[in-house]
């Protein structure tokens, strides 16, 4: 069909209006039949010009699509990220390029707009984090690999130790004896460093010397593990038994605001039956140990009527009339339960293109299925960004947890070996220190005990970033990264000491402080392309430790809030001190797009 004259459809709808064609109605049906026709090709609104810059997140220019959401109407931006558009008001611009996610705005906020575009998660994929900055996946040289988190979402772990167990090859996980507890870990076989044979952990840039047990699993944005003497160099000989390098999640740019809760309730039971033997199979046990006895010759396949089991079993389990006690007793039972896993978690993000934000809260009870073996982890996070200008940008990552692993369960060793023949408790209720009359305890003397196990975490990293304006591809970046933990362990048992009880009460405090400069330039020209970082950097740490501790009471029922009570009193104490500073220097060297060195040294 034959597109009209704009000006001509409203010459006639004006006309149809005030009445100047004889049959108006006619004419307002013909108008606007006219208008459905060519309304997509005709605008009634004043046009404005918009124009704008769009860059990545670290303010560099980006080749960009900008076009008018619901139109074909669309620009590209220049080689230093900018561009002009016609649009109308109320309308809405997209602006979209490959491995970033796209933005939309309207046009009725500002007629100039600054973009800054965030790498999609499948550009994410393609970037690792290496120690000190980032690098293309497939720029890297050492044995990098990154954790695939989105495999982890809907598992019930409490602590990312287990998260990332079978997750990278040669990175080794072991098992977590108890809830919420960190599992032993190590990168392609252990190594020791003066002793210690821990992996590195560095969060958000910073060393974590706190245990991994106070992260909240779901503030993670990505994990990176460093496995060769290339890749964990920058690290120095602290990271001889490698590294894992942590990133939390933070706001986003031009997003509004988000809000997200999520809550799930797990339960939890042994992959393999440790359930011990019950009456009928212990006591046809024991006639198997004394096979020779309890059946006939010459063939022993028949019973032997005269056989007495009572007499073949530990004295403890007979009667004064040598007879088996009359007890048939279930120490699995009475010793375990359903574990089970509640979390909850509250998240609040977004930002504009000047703030960003992210605050976290999480809640996580878990209940072993060894009774009394719990843990209990409130959690909170704020991550900050700002950016003053274009090429300044500063921020804060902080996170707080407190912990809560108060009780203590039966030692569950001494269940599985316990007879059903035994009980716990005699005929008042009291626990009988040791069924076997032997110096083997009984398992529920590590139960009935006061314990207070308590730890607070608290960590913080302020930093600022800034692109030198006068110099592209030149960036300094300061760390200032704080770790802080204060552990109480308060124990009472009367049945310590030899059963004349005990209890002690212990105070620990541990804080230090990462002191990082680091400048980064880049630049590539021709086939050539060269990064060279180099660092200078502080760290000081500081422990401290009293503890006092009675043993022998007449009476404990103050439980350890009056050592005093006791007969025989201990103090303890200990202190350490140490601070160290450290220089490194690293260029990547690519040429052509395929040939790679890197270069480092530390010191």
């Amino acid at each position: 069909m034959k597109k009209m004259n704009p000006e001509k459809i409203k010459m006639i709808f004006y006309a149809a209006v005030k009445g100047r064609v004889r049959s108006v109605s006619g004419s307002l049906v013909v108008a606007l039949m006219l208008l459905l026709v060519v309304a997509p090709n005709v605008t009634f609104a004043q046009q404005k010009t918009i124009t704008g810059q769009v860059t990545n997140e670290n303010g560099l220019p980006l080749s960009a699509s900008v076009t008018v959401k619901g139109t074909t109407r669309g620009v590209a931006t220049d080689a230093n990220g900018n561009f002009s558009i016609q649009a109308a008001p109320g309308s809405t611009l997209v602006i979209s390029t490959a491995e970033y996610q796209p933005q939309e705005f309207s046009t009725d906020k500002s007629s100039v707009i600054k973009v800054a575009l965030i790498r999609s998660d499948r550009a994410l994929g393609e970037v690792v984090v290496v120690g000190y900055g980032t690098q293309r996946k497939k720029d890297v040289t050492g044995a990098v690999a990154s954790v695939n988190l989105e495999a982890m979402k809907e598992s019930p772990n409490t602590n990312i130790g287990q998260l990332l167990q079978g997750t990278v090859p040669g990175l080794n996980v072991g098992l977590s004896t108890s809830a919420g507890g960190t599992p032993p870990i190590n990168i392609r076989g252990q190594n020791t460093f003066n002793g210690n044979q821990s992996v590195l952990i560095i969060l958000d840039g910073i060393q974590y010397t706190q245990s991994l047990s106070s992260i909240n699993p779901d503030d993670i944005a990505s994990i990176d593990v460093l496995k060769d003497a290339s890749s964990t160099a920058v690290y120095g000989a602290q990271a001889a038994n490698g590294v894992i390098l942590i990133t939390t999640r933070k706001g986003r740019n031009m997003q509004k605001p988000r809000i997200s809760f999520s809550s799930s309730y797990s339960i939890q039971n042994p992959t393999k039956n440790l359930r011990p033997m019950n009456l009928e199979q212990y006591l046809q046990n024991i006639k198997d140990a004394n096979w020779d006895k309890a059946y006939n010759a010459p063939d022993y396949t028949q019973p032997n009527p005269s056989f007495n089991v009572a007499q073949s079993v530990d004295p403890s389990m007979r009667t004064a009339a040598g007879t088996l006690l009359p007890n048939n007793f279930d120490w699995w039972d009475a010793s375990t339960n359903r574990g089970k896993i509640v979390e909850n978690v509250l998240g609040i993000s977004g930002g504009n293109d000047r703030f960003s934000y992210l605050l976290s809260g999480g809640f996580v009870d878990q209940s072993g299925f060894i009774i009394n073996d719990k843990f209990k982890r409130k959690s909170i996070r704020v991550n900050l960004e700002t950016k003053p200008f274009t090429w300044w940008k500063v921020g804060i990552v902080s996170s707080g947890a407190f912990v809560n692993q108060d009780g203590a369960e039966p030692a569950i060793g001494n269940v599985i070996q316990a007879s059903p023949l035994h009980v716990p408790f005699d005929s008042a209720g009291n626990l009988i220190p040791s069924p076997t009359n032997t110096l083997v305890p009984n398992p529920f003397q590590t139960y009935y005990v006061d314990d207070h196990d308590r730890n607070n975490y608290y960590f913080a990293n302020i930093y600022t970033d800034i692109d030198f304006p006068f110099l592209k591809g030149l960036n300094y970046r300061l760390n200032f990264g704080n770790n802080y933990r204060t552990s109480d362990r308060f124990f009472s048992s009367i049945f310590g000491s030899s059963l004349q009880g005990q209890a002690f009460k212990n105070n620990q405090a541990y804080y230090d402080y990462t002191f990082d400069n680091i400048l980064t330039y880049t630049k590539a020209f021709r086939r050539h392309d060269i990064t060279a970082t180099l660092l200078y950097g502080a760290v000081e740490r500081k422990f401290n430790s009293t503890g006092a501790e009675a043993r022998i009471f007449s009476r404990l029922n103050l439980s350890y809030i009056n050592l005093g009570q006791g007969t025989n009193a201990f103090v303890t104490s200990s202190a350490y001190q140490e601070a160290l500073n450290y220089q490194m220097a690293r260029v990547n060297y690519k040429f052509n797009d395929r040939y790679l060195l890197t270069a480092t040294i530390r010191r």
